[in-house]
């Protein structure tokens, strides 16, 4: 509540250090990679282990991947505006649990329900990222764009590395990778949560209004009647 006397004063934007933004987003590198990995050998390999046809993958897993993923951006950013450090932790958190599933899993039913895991995760990631990187002050516009140059580059190179690590080792061994990367954002995220919470601004209450002055019992005021 504004005392009276004193003008209401538009909230102030919110800005955010820059050093924030580097675990939501290596967040959303991950996510974008993940968005094209399963394009070429990597989808080939999962395909032949689990006993998929192409269809059935694309049908059962990337789908329901993609949908997850597309579905949660929006959220994740207009959420992330207000609370980004608690909208990247339990979402880069899914990240993890989901790739761990996934790695692991026996069969196509827990491999797909572990995609769809993953797919929540780094939809609402990336649109923490996003949030983020609006709230940076002088340094938005620069973040924006290398934050867009880098999901860019990881939707080209999320094929390529995926195809080669299961190539060369086993396409389990790529999800568990994921795990490595999505659990370094995750410890970066909520260092630099920790930090903005020490290091937040100092909120200060406006000033009181002056009190009125009260005349003392048996004063005689000048100007009175009788005088």
């Amino acid at each position: 509540m504004i005392p009276p006397g004193y003008p209401a004063q538009a909230r102030p934007s919110t800005v955010r250090p820059l050093w924030a933004l580097a675990g939501p987003a290596l967040g959303a590198f991950l996510a974008a990679g993940l968005l094209t990995a399963p394009v070429g050998p990597l989808v080939s390999a999962i395909t032949r282990d689990l006993g998929l046809s192409t269809s059935g993958m694309t049908a059962i897993v990337v789908a329901q991947y993609v949908v997850a993923t597309v579905a949660l951006v929006a959220p994740g950013y207009l959420l992330g505006r207000r609370w980004p450090t608690a909208i990247a932790l339990p979402a880069l958190a899914l990240l993890v649990i989901g790739s761990v599933v996934s790695a692991f899993a026996p069969g196509t039913a827990l491999f797909a329900v572990g995609r769809v895991i993953v797919g929540l995760g780094v939809g609402t990631a990336a649109g923490a990222a996003l949030a983020l990187a609006s709230q940076l002050g002088r340094w938005r516009s620069r973040a924006r764009l290398v934050l867009g140059l880098a999901l860019g580059a990881a939707l080209l190179l999320g094929p390529v590395a995926g195809g080669m690590l299961a190539q060369a080792l086993s396409w389990r061994t790529v999800l568990l990778a994921d795990v490595l990367v999505a659990t370094v954002a995750l410890i970066s995220t909520t260092v630099s949560g920790i930090a903005m919470w020490v290091l937040r601004p100092s909120q200060h209450s406006p000033p009181a209004t002056p009190a009125a002055a009260t005349p003392r019992p048996g004063a005689t005021r000048i100007g009175g009647p009788g005088h």
